[in-house]
């Protein structure tokens, strides 16, 4: 699926004003790299984050501290990932709320919880699911350490897509 044209033009407006900024040392971010939590229901072969953060695995980021994050950033798009962001009990107000600002949200997700959760996340054309597959059925479910895991992705792409989600 393609980028809608509104977003196009919308960092195009974004960008203009700050293309000399470069040049004058000054930074500015397109994308805020959103992670409101570290759990994740899988855990796949090549992936540290279940013993790199095991101490902070049930922390949750609160949605006030998400959308000031936003806020303060400035990012005109949010990817949010982490761990699994399905998992995160107050997601859909996150985005919701990242919405309200007018930011570009990316939800990064396995798959496995989207068509469970579906419901709650408003069918907006600033909303994107992107499914993670690490390849055929048979690679991204060995990956995965779980079979079934691939099948489960590609069905909630399609139910996501049946809905009216991008």
């Amino acid at each position: 699926m393609g980028r809608p044209l509104s977003l196009t033009l919308e960092l195009a407006r974004y960008l203009l004003p700050r293309r000399r900024w470069p040049e004058k040392g000054k930074l500015f971010p397109i994308v805020l790299m959103l992670e409101p939590l570290e759990a994740c229901n899988l855990r796949c072969a090549g992936c540290g984050r279940v013993r790199e953060y095991k101490e902070v695995m049930d922390r949750r980021m609160p949605v006030e501290e998400a959308l000031r994050a936003a806020e303060a950033a400035g990012a005109p798009v949010v990817s949010i990932s982490g761990g699994e962001p399905l998992l995160h009990p107050q997601i859909a107000e996150i985005v919701r709320g990242l919405i309200e600002q007018r930011r570009w949200v990316y939800l990064c997700t396995n798959g496995l919880l989207l068509r469970e959760k579906l419901e709650k996340f408003p069918r907006h054309k600033r909303l994107c699911f992107v499914v993670h597959l690490d390849g055929t059925e048979k690679v991204h479910d060995a990956v995965a350490g779980r079979p079934g895991v691939y099948r489960e992705a590609v069905e909630a792409i399609r139910e996501a897509r049946r809905r009216g989600y991008r």
